[in-house]
């Protein structure tokens, strides 16, 4: 679906009352529910299979430069030793997987989208397919670091290198990781109905306000550990709405 090039502004309560209707209709559609606990199994499961893998093919090379104990305090210390070296590769493995899971989702957060438009009575569009919209989970993520990574580096290392710097720097990572949260979020919408890049950018200027308000308010949310996988059916719904939003809000178009 083209995007309109004319739009009303819409404003920053806007994006964050989006944000309160995404987790208004998870909590109230029991159907998204089984959907919804997606991301939160993949994660899960992720980190289980890293961490056996971990275990099963580290420990015996670990093993090869560790000499063998024979006291039973060696073999106590040794004991502890594996259960720590475990608790470090689990801490290790979560930082994979927690990026990986939600492009592993996007079936799931697709169909919280389908279900959201026909909900605010959106035409149906035809599937796209199960490979395309694993690409489309891939392809939010691939975005945001090919963009977000640079920037937000290239502001800790001004935070880094001028201190007194992080009175500007510090806000301004607050900004690019909010709009970043937010394009993320909108690829679940806005790749269904083929909108290309430029005009995602478009549609970001165009609403900077609604987009900034709800990609700050989520941005909050993940900061919180586990809350930015768990919550992202909640972030799929509530993108939607607020993309619907702003393109009724422009009107019909010639």
């Amino acid at each position: 679906m083209p995007l309109p090039e004319n739009s009303p502004a819409l404003g920053f309560t806007t994006g964050v009352r989006a944000v309160a209707s995404g987790f208004a209709t998870i909590a109230r559609t029991p159907e998204l529910w089984p959907w919804a606990l997606v991301p939160l199994f993949v994660l899960v499961a992720l980190e289980a299979l890293f961490v056996t893998l971990g275990v099963t093919f580290g420990a015996p090379l670990v093993a090869r430069f560790v000499p063998a104990v024979e006291s039973e305090w060696g073999q106590i210390g040794m004991g502890i030793l594996g259960y720590a070296a475990i608790a470090v590769l689990a801490v290790v493995v979560w930082f994979v997987a927690v990026p990986l899971a939600p492009p592993l989702s996007a079936p799931a957060l697709e169909h919280v989208v389908r279900r959201v438009e026909a909900e605010l009575g959106v035409p149906p569009r035809e599937p796209i397919g199960f490979f395309r919209e694993l690409a489309c989970g891939f392809r939010a993520l691939a975005g945001a670091l090919a963009v977000g990574v640079p920037i937000l580096a290239l502001l800790w290392l001004v935070e880094l290198v001028a201190p007194p710097a992080a009175v500007v720097a510090t806000p301004l990572k607050v900004l690019v990781s909010s709009l970043l949260v937010a394009w993320g979020l909108f690829d679940y919408p806005l790749t269904l109905r083929g909108v290309g890049v430029r005009a995602r950018f478009a549609l970001v200027r165009r609403n900077f306000a609604p987009v900034l308000g709800f990609g700050l308010a989520f941005t909050l949310v993940f900061w919180v550990p586990c809350c930015g996988v768990v919550l992202l059916p909640v972030g799929a719904a509530a993108a939607t709405r607020l993309v619907v939003e702003i393109e009724r809000a422009r009107g019909p178009t010639a």
